[in-house]
């Protein structure tokens, strides 16, 4: 979740869209806080697409209950499902080809191949931005020690080769 929120804040400050991108803490129940996903991007008052972040299989109960909870009670137009790779269903791709119908487009997207295409869009300054954005999300409260653990632990292998 952490990693899709400091892409989408990439983003939108490489592109200065004036984007505000909100997220809840990991682990948080939708429905607790009151979101519609775990990020929000708004531009000003307009809520511009929501986006949940799920290593758990999306099939059609999942899309249909999301659509039913979330999306139709708040109007939403965007809706993305940030997922693993092979995640969704082709259930769940027939329930959001029907709500497309419906004037709401709800899509899946492939968190890691997606990230990868940001920041290759995006360059070297993109890939700064989001290593600024990743670092001020892990410097929070929020985030359990064990996560920072795991990205500090990920990091290191990565330089090691």
């Amino acid at each position: 979740m952490l990693i899709v929120a400091a892409a989408l804040k990439t983003i939108g400050e490489f592109f200065r869209s004036g984007w505000e991108v909100e997220s809840q803490g990991i682990n948080v129940a939708d429905s607790a806080s009151g979101a519609g996903g775990d990020i929000t991007v708004r531009s000003g008052r307009d809520i511009l697409l929501v986006a949940e972040v799920t290593e758990r299989p999306v099939d059609e109960h999942r899309v249909m209950s999301t659509f039913d909870e979330k999306i139709a009670p708040a109007g939403l137009a965007e809706y993305i499902f940030f997922v693993k790779p092979g995640a969704p269903t082709a259930g769940a791709r027939v329930a959001a080809e029907r709500f497309f119908a419906q004037g709401h487009d709800v899509n899946f997207v492939e968190i890691g191949a997606w990230v990868v295409q940001t920041l290759a869009t995006t360059g070297r300054h993109g890939r700064d931005l989001m290593n600024r954005h990743m670092v001020d999300l892990l410097d929070t409260d929020e985030v359990p020690a064990s996560v920072k653990t795991a990205w500090n632990a990920e990091v290191l292998r990565s330089i090691r080769g």
